[in-house]
């Protein structure tokens, strides 16, 4: 008899009924705004929040409070295979001090990589350890002023370590989306970075948000650039996480939204740049960052019907972690690379990655009811299997 697949290997029946609880909470919208409201008073009144940790989503959501309180979850999810990548959850940061911080605990989770193969991967996000408005400065190709340019230098100066540390720890350290109208500041920085550390190997890995207009084309854009100075791509795919701010910012500006008009048309964008990925697989790394089983699928049967690996090294999957076991786990039991987007923090500083993971699940109902349906069928086998 063929054994049954257990799309959650790495919890217990105790932790998997409190997932379903959590879900069954987040696909109520209404509960999700109350919620939301309750956490942000308990906040501004300085309120002790510890004692409702179960219901802030942190146990699901979040693996820790620093780098050493994540293994015990990675090394559970590493035993099915399934790898981790460690994501310092502190999205607020506006003076040097922040930088600075935000930008040791990054080399801190690359030199718990150097050691320790569960982590092959390691990201930073360019507005954690730089100043955003300088970013958004030199995207529209302001002339910065003496202090500025020091500034300027120090981000460069960060990144730079960054890649050097990853280097040496032998790992990829992605570097995560920023809104649009920083982006091409980050650009910036970050293609001088992959022709220099890219040439034997791939160091440093973008992100494509393809919900962008046009950013399949840009996608093609780096693959010729690579093409062209002789370095390996690293890009991970991705739909997008700045919409609802996106078109808010273009409503209050009065310009053209850039990002696309449908669901549609972001699905036809990312199919795009998932086709152009496969064909460039021999050569450049590709990471299928989403929950999309439509998407997944896709890849899975190209691979099939053009003889390609799904465990090819330039090849991995990734969905965040607490969210979509199932799929995760059914790629791993097929073999291919796949990892855990990872947060920690301690709880207060993890809210508002926290309150956005709570919004996605509350506006993507038909996959939060797709989750409490996993989460009840795997309850139900293990009763009967007793």
């Amino acid at each position: 008899m063929s054994k049954v697949f257990e799309p959650y290997p790495h919890k217990s029946t105790r932790e998997l009924r409190a997932s379903l609880f959590l879900f069954r909470l987040l696909a109520r919208p209404f509960l999700v705004r109350i919620g939301l409201f309750l956490v942000r008073f308990l906040l501004q009144v300085r309120f002790p929040i510890a004692p409702f940790v179960k219901f802030t989503g942190y146990e699901q959501f979040c693996a820790g409070k620093d780098v050493l309180s994540c293994t015990r979850a990675t090394s559970r999810l590493m035993a099915f295979r399934v790898f981790s990548v460690l994501d310092y959850a502190n999205e607020h940061a506006n003076t040097s001090a922040d930088y600075e911080h935000n930008a040791h605990v990054v080399i801190e989770t690359i030199r718990e990589a150097k050691h320790n193969p569960a982590y092959p991967f390691a990201v930073v996000k360019p507005s954690a350890i730089g100043s955003f408005k300088l970013f958004e400065k030199k995207t529209q190709n302001k002339p910065l002023s003496a202090v500025e340019q020091k500034d300027w230098n120090m981000i460069k100066q960060r990144l730079d370590q960054l890649a050097f540390e990853a280097q040496e720890a032998g790992i990829v350290l992605m570097i995560d989306a920023e809104e649009s109208w920083i982006q091409e500041g980050v650009d910036a920085v970050v293609l001088p970075l992959m022709r220099q550390f890219n040439k034997k190997q791939v160091v440093i890995a973008i992100t494509i948000q393809l919900y962008l207009n046009g950013n399949d084309q840009v996608y093609q854009s780096f693959l010729k650039d690579a093409n062209t100075h002789a370095y390996y791509l690293g890009a991970k795919l991705v739909r997008g996480a700045y919409m609802e701010i996106e078109r808010n910012r273009a409503v209050l500006l009065n310009i053209d939204a850039p990002v696309c008009n449908t669901k549609e048309e972001t699905d036809t964008q990312y199919r795009a740049a998932l086709h152009a990925a496969m064909k460039a697989l021999d050569q450049h790394l590709c990471i299928v960052a989403t929950h999309n089983q439509l998407d997944i699928n896709w890849v899975v049967a190209y691979c099939k019907n053009n003889k390609l690996s799904l465990a090819s090294k330039n090849l991995w999957f990734s969905q965040l972690f607490g969210m979509r076991d199932y799929v995760s786990f059914s790629l791993a039991a097929q073999g291919a690379n796949i990892f855990k987007y990872v947060p920690f923090g301690p709880l207060r500083q993890a809210i508002p990655y926290l309150i956005r993971r709570a919004l996605e699940n509350s506006a993507m109902k038909t996959q939060t009811l797709e989750e409490c349906y996993q989460i009840k069928a795997a309850l139900k086998r293990r009763k009967f299997s007793v």
